[in-house]
Parts: C-alpha cells; sequence; structure tokens
C-alpha cells in the first residue's frame, strides 16, 4: 500500500483518537469538579489515558506528514 493510500486510514484513526481525548478529558473535569473521592482511581486512569492518547496523536500526525 502506498504512502498516499493510507492517508484516509491514518486520518479517521487520527479523527477517532481525537473524539477520544476529548471525551477523556470532559469526563476527567467532570470527575474533578464534582470531588468524589470514589472516583480518584478512575480519574487517575483517565489521566493516563490522556497522556498516552496525546502520545498516540503526535506519533499519527508524523505519520501523516510522511504520507501527505
Amino acid at each position: 500500500m502506498s504512502d498516499s493510500s493510507k492517508l484516509p486510514t491514518l486520518r479517521k484513526a487520527r479523527s477517532l483518537l481525537m473524539l477520544l481525548l476529548a471525551t477523556c478529558r470532559e469526563t476527567q473535569l467532570a470527575l474533578e469538579a464534582a470531588g468524589n473521592a470514589l472516583d480518584t482511581d478512575l480519574t487517575n486512569e483517565l489521566g493516563r489515558m490522556i497522556e498516552r492518547t496525546e502520545s498516540e496523536l503526535l506519533a499519527l500526525n508524523e505519520q501523516i506528514a510522511e504520507a501527505a
């Protein structure tokens, strides 16, 4: 598969990661605003997921730039 033919798939993956990132950030904000001590594990997990998703987005953006 040529690099240019990968672009639609890479862009779709980027869109999905951006949705995931936005959802995680909004959920984390809501949990922090609620101040519920029972949700600290979930809040911490969301923080790790946000970091990982941001890292994956950077790598994916590099792949898209190379394929364009």
